[in-house]
């Protein structure tokens, strides 16, 4: 190879390498860019729901202590940026909530048979619930997202969700226990022990 040739491939090397080194440089300063604004997102995040999850536990005496135990556990899940884990948990404090309001009711029964199911299952409940009125159409349909992560997180591994989507199934879960809750407690205080929901009338015998 002669001086010439040499000296033109060392050059096409050395271009080859600062392009590398270009290319990395850019895919490390967007992967840094990505990573402050994930961890920007996450402070929002946590900053948002904590402030709902405080105002739900402290100002309103309808929560019951074990319900807010159970938040409590959600906040430190939160805290440890585990925000599906947690919604896991909220869901299963729904799921609770409407077993035991809707407990015996013969309507219940029906929508389970009608979705070819021996025994209600959380869909069914939410049904119910959204039929009756205790919940709006709008809030059914997240609340069933939160019952699909629900459902995702107990048999998946690492699974994501779009910080947007997040924030909006705390904020309605939230907002659906408060409402449960409310309604747990008007039947236990109500004269003679009756209080009407939705279609049925509940009466404790």
């Amino acid at each position: 190879m002669t001086k010439t040739n040499f000296n033109t491939v060392l050059s096409i090397v050395a271009g080859l390498l600062i392009f590398w080194l270009f290319i990395d440089r850019e895919n490390k300063n967007k992967k840094i860019i990505a990573l402050e604004k994930e961890i920007s997102e996450n402070e929002n995040l946590n900053k948002k729901i904590k402030n709902q999850l405080k105002e739900l536990i402290e100002n309103n005496s309808e929560i019951d202590p074990s319900v807010s135990n159970e938040l409590g556990q959600i906040a430190a899940l939160i805290e440890i940026k585990q925000e599906t884990k947690a919604l896991m948990a909220l869901a299963k404090i729904i799921e609770n909530l409407l077993k035991k309001l809707f407990k015996g009711d013969e309507k219940l029964k029906e929508i389970a048979s009608e979705n070819k199911r021996k025994n209600p299952s959380f869909a069914d409940y939410l049904e119910l619930a959204r039929l009756n009125g205790v919940i709006s159409t709008e809030d059914y349909h997240v609340i069933s997202v939160l019952k699909i992560i629900r459902n995702e997180e107990a048999h998946e591994l690492n699974v994501q969700k779009e910080q947007s989507r997040i924030i909006a199934t705390f904020i309605t879960g939230f907002a659906t226990i408060l409402t449960l809750t409310k309604m747990m407690k008007s039947i236990i205080t109500a004269p003679n022990s009756q209080v009407t929901v939705g279609h049925k009338q509940k009466k404790d015998r």
